[in-house]
């Protein structure tokens, strides 16, 4: 690789390094470039020449830059914002960044946060029927006196994750961990926690219709819910 080449096309890349797509397209360039400049010389111009026509030959990079990373700015912009009381149903969350985000009071019906990194992020009065949250880090989410119905859990963080009084009547939480979480006064009629495995986890609620078949969990879990007269027919204390 030409020395020269490199620290021109890492002077052009450096105000973008941190950005998603940025590190593939800067790699194909390298390897792009250094064949036009070795083809150039194989020409019979010398090295200064054909390092200015391989220069020129690239473009506005920024443009192509800002182009394929708009929407990553737009998402890092979004840590510590305030989407309360937003009318947001059906939104495109995939993969976003919010930490400290606020969606108090939203309407968030049939949005997708899949991939989403929430922490610490605050849901309160929120309708969040048929929001997908597969894949996402709730560490220190606050997921309070929401409505969840047929929401989706699939592969979460749930680290600290406070679900107190929401309505979780029916959702699957199979095979997930759950860390410090509090489910404190939330409805769990039919909820799921097959194979789930439960650390210092918080349930001052009724759980006598909530499945933990196959789960695991620690002593002072398992004596919260026996006290609330949970069915723990089939789980492992550890």
């Amino acid at each position: 690789m030409n020395e020269k080449l490199t620290n021109y096309l890492n002077g052009i890349f450096s105000p973008y390094e941190d950005l998603h797509g940025v590190k593939d397209l800067k790699e194909e360039l390298f390897i792009d470039l250094n064949e036009k400049l070795s083809d150039l010389k194989a020409q019979g111009y010398d090295d200064e020449a054909a390092y200015r026509m391989t220069v020129s030959s690239l473009g506005d990079v920024s443009e192509i830059i800002e182009s394929i990373t708009s929407k990553t700015r737009e998402l890092q912009q979004m840590i510590g914002m305030d989407f309360s009381k937003i009318n947001l149903q059906n939104s495109d969350f995939k993969d976003v960044k919010v930490h400290d985000g606020k969606f108090n009071y939203s309407a968030l019906k049939g949005s997708d946060f899949s991939g989403a990194d929430l922490t610490n992020s605050t849901f309160k009065c929120s309708d969040l029927t048929n929001v997908k949250f597969d894949g996402a880090n709730l560490t220190g989410a606050k997921i309070i006196k929401s409505s969840l119905k047929e929401a989706s859990f699939k592969n979460c963080v749930f680290d600290r994750t406070d679900f107190s009084s929401s309505d979780l009547s029916g959702i699957c939480f199979d095979n997930q961990t759950f860390i410090g979480t509090i489910f404190d006064y939330s409805g769990l009629k039919r909820t799921s926690f097959k194979n789930a495995v439960f650390k210092n986890v918080s349930f001052k609620t009724v759980t006598k219709k909530a499945i933990f078949d196959g789960a695991t969990m620690d002593k002072l879990t398992y004596a919260v819910l026996k006290g609330s007269h949970a069915n723990l027919t089939n789980v492992t204390v550890i």
